[in-house]
């Protein structure tokens, strides 16, 4: 039986939908991204750039930025929440404030793995293809195909309900992603970079002059932060950001940090890296071939640095140590330490590196044993030839010696 519904008008101009202040900024692909879609390694062919994953990437920065005026946890969680929505309960619907929508303008051009990635040769080594492995070719899955040259236009839409403060803060968390992240996959080692194009492109590119860049950089940054901080998320707050060898090309610029990287992930100093050449780090000789005579402790470097890390058997060759080094709660700790190419307002494209301010891990786990984590000790060869006493450290002095960067033009935000 048809049901007969009240004949009501709507009165339009009584309705109360909130109002919205919108964030417009058009965005093009420097490198090429792989990832990022509902497939694992694959860029999504119908909706390659996703709001939702943006949403998370702006959570992210927000917390990166923001987080430093919180001193704990629970006051970051309802801050974000605030803005960004959180866990729904009966009393609060906890929707977010921020509406985020993404119009392809240029959808680009698919990629192979091949055509990024330069066959490592023993002069000059993998390059960027170094950060590129989990792209490659495996044993029963083909190579990755990634996009580039995408451009596609985001707009943030603001409601009313949102502080000035918030409104500034929600800016600041889209320059720190713009800056410092990207789309996909792998955008701590510079897939999917990106590039603020059209009239409003110089609010959102970094200043090519130090000084500039300096107070750029600050800027991001809440004006006080708390006197003690127990959350321990990984903050711009005390991030140390070194900017190299500006470019006309984008790729060229990722190479050579490529190249920085696999000399650093060797420890190749002060000497030049010989990519044929063993690697310097205590962590394998020292420590992991003697894995059943170190107890429950261990002194290593490179989980500072990102895990997991996997020391896979080569060929036929008697290797004293293989296995899975992991974070002891989950399988994966993201690196602290961003290497990309950044766009900057004079056109060119520079080197980035950045060492965020993060929590050490405290343990680790390997082929399932848990250990705790101590770190590496005064002798440590790589420390000891860079002259510095953490893992971290030794990346922002092999960043400068490598590139041949004054000492005071390493930045540490919020120092001023």
């Amino acid at each position: 039986m048809r049901r007969h519904l009240p004949e009501v008008a709507l009165d339009w101009q009584k309705l109360q939908l909130p109002r919205r202040e919108a964030i417009d900024v058009e965005l093009q692909l420097i490198t090429p991204m792989f990832g990022g879609g509902y497939k694992p390694r694959e860029v999504d062919p119908l909706m390659p750039i996703r709001p939702a994953a943006i949403r998370g990437h702006l959570r992210f920065w927000w917390r990166a930025t923001a987080g430093a005026q919180y001193k704990n946890a629970e006051q970051l969680y309802n801050a974000e929440a605030a803005i960004w929505g959180g866990a729904a309960t009966p009393e609060n619907k906890a929707s977010g404030k921020v509406a985020i929508q993404v119009t392809i303008l240029d959808e680009g051009r698919a990629v192979p793995y091949a055509a990024v990635a330069p066959r490592a040769t023993p002069r000059e080594g993998p390059l960027h293809g170094f950060f590129l492995f989990p792209f490659q070719p495996q044993r029963d899955t083909p190579a990755a195909v990634g996009r580039e040259g995408t451009t596609f236009r985001l707009r943030l839409l603001l409601e009313d309900g949102l502080t000035p403060q918030q409104k500034l803060e929600v800016r600041n968390a889209l320059k720190a992603w713009i800056a410092f992240g990207g789309v996909g996959a792998r955008t701590r080692r510079g897939c999917g970079a990106l590039q603020p194009i059209g009239s409003s492109a110089y609010e959102w590119l970094l200043p090519a002059k130090l000084q500039e860049l300096r107070a750029w950089l600050n800027s991001l940054l809440p004006n006080s932060t708390a006197e003690e901080i127990t959350h321990t998320l990984p903050s711009l707050w005390h991030a140390r950001v070194v900017l190299v060898e500006p470019k006309n090309d984008a790729r060229a610029v990722w190479r050579e940090l490529g190249r920085f990287w696999a000399r650093f992930r060797k420890g190749h100093f002060p000497e030049p890296y010989q990519p044929m050449r063993g690697g310097k780090w205590a962590d394998y000789r020292r420590v992991l071939c003697r894995l059943r005579q170190q107890g429950t402790s261990l002194k290593l470097a490179k989980p500072h640095i990102g895990l997991p890390i996997i020391y896979q058997k080569i060929g036929r060759a008697q290797l004293c140590f293989t296995g899975r080094i992991e974070p002891v709660n989950s399988g994966r700790m993201a690196s602290p330490v961003i290497i990309k190419p950044v766009a900057l307002s004079d056109g060119q494209i520079a080197g980035l590196i950045a060492v965020l301010h993060a929590q050490a891990p405290q343990a680790v786990k390997i082929n399932n044993q848990r250990y705790t984590l101590e770190p590496p000790t005064p002798d440590e060869p790589v420390l000891k030839a860079l002259r510095v006493s953490t893992v971290l450290d030794a990346v922002v002095e092999a960043a400068r010696l490598h590139f041949g960067v004054n000492r005071d033009a390493v930045i540490t935000i919020g120092d001023n």
